[in-house]
């Protein structure tokens, strides 16, 4: 029988997409016409032929990648149509975005954005398009039937694996190799911290293709990751990173013997313990050096827009699998998020006890905000793959 084909979720996780990038484009919302100016549209177009930096290129492709992504699932009509659509909304959706920065004091009018946030969003609506669940390969078929599980993992690997330049230096080799074999060191905090990742992506890959295949898989995963680390520019090995994947597998293998629901529990204390041991290391705790900020998502507005999507990737990879670990160990998805918002929510607050560190509510608030995307993907995942009575 045919199966339905449910897009509300998806349409509500595309609009969550837009709200975000409008709020990250514009925010602080300080208006001004600038004096001696020539206008929006000329000071775009007169912008035409500036070469962008590659970091500040890269995170725009990647800041617009999910709008296209979720919205090719919300779109109906064949691969073309989705494609089109949604390289269209992320085009006028940037354009728009640079014009009227025109008028936001500290943000710059510049085509070569619109370039790359156009460019996202025709990536993303073509890994949509590939991993859409009536792909006849299997090993596509797999990943489009667990989209969390495979969305977890792209983010895990756009941020670890950033800028994604591979270095054709010898000279870059041996200098990624040599914290490992000139100057080994462990430290326990970080070994721990990997093993963790390492851990929570081994079950990421059972999810996907079965226990008995990610028995395989994994060390492949991992020698690819690791192998990627030596090639690109700026990337280091660490003992830590590779003990941790070890002590990783071997952990996997031994839980292989229990059910999914108490492996999951396991890998969820052992991945929330590491998430705010780090939150809250060096533990050096001394009297309040700062307010707690209550304005959502600030501290990315303050940053380097290549700083702030690799950190974006990476809290969503870090929040989001808390969630999917719960969810697997039999938590219902409402209550792990507000375990999970809670948890944030008190670290934050005690890292205004923390030199350095920036205290604020934005963790919490995407906490909820990828419980949100999640409930809302499963949702339509399994609409999908209920087939529709017949007439």
């Amino acid at each position: 029988m045919p199966k339905t084909r449910s897009t509300g979720g998806f349409i509500i996780v595309t609009i969550i997409m837009m709200v975000v990038i409008v709020y990250g484009s514009l925010y602080p919302f300080e208006w001004s016409v600038p004096e001696n100016g020539i206008g929006p549209i000329r000071t775009f177009i007169g912008t035409w032929n500036k070469v962008p930096g590659h970091g500040d290129f890269v995170s725009n492709i990647l800041l617009y990648l999910p709008l296209g992504l979720f919205g090719s699932r919300a779109v109906r009509g064949n691969w073309f149509v989705r494609l089109l659509c949604v390289t269209l909304l992320g085009g006028a959706l940037s354009v728009s975005m640079e014009l009227t920065q025109y008028y936001d004091v500290g943000r710059d009018t510049e085509v070569s954005d619109a370039y790359a946030n156009t460019m996202g969003a025709a990536l993303g609506g073509l890994i949509g398009v590939l991993f859409r669940g009536d792909l006849r390969l299997p090993f596509l078929r797999e990943l489009s039937a667990n989209p969390v599980a495979t969305m977890l993992l792209g983010a895990w690997a756009a941020y670890r694996l950033y800028p994604y330049v591979p270095a054709i230096d010898l000279h870059k080799y041996w200098n990624a190799l040599k914290p490992v074999v000139l100057r080994p060191s462990v430290d326990p905090l970080h070994l721990f911290h990997h093993l963790a990742i390492w851990l929570s992506g081994a079950l990421l890959i059972e999810a996907i293709f079965g226990l008995r295949r990610a028995a395989w898989l994994f060390p492949l995963f991992v020698g690819g990751v690791l192998f990627s680390e030596i090639l690109i520019v700026s990337s280091l090995l660490s003992v830590d990173e590779i003990a941790g994947a070890l002590c990783a597998y071997v952990i996997f293998l031994a839980l292989a013997g229990f059910g999914a629901a108490p492996r999951a529990a396991v890998a969820s204390i052992v991945f929330a313990a590491a998430v705010f041991a780090e939150r809250l290391s060096p533990f050096h705790f001394v009297h309040a050096t700062h307010g707690f900020g209550w304005i959502p998502f600030y501290s990315f507005m303050q940053g380097s827009i290549d700083i702030d999507v690799m950190s974006f990737f990476e809290k969503f990879y870090f929040y989001g699998t808390m969630l999917w670990l719960l969810t697997r160990a039999g938590i219902g998805l409402r209550w792990a998020a507000v375990l999970v918002a809670v948890g944030l929510f008190a670290s934050s607050w005690v890292e205004v006890y923390l030199p350095g560190r920036s205290a604020e509510d934005t963790d919490a608030i995407m906490a909820l905000m990828i419980a949100a995307i999640l409930g809302l993907i499963e949702h339509d995942t399994e609409a999908e793959s209920r087939p529709v009575p017949a007439k």
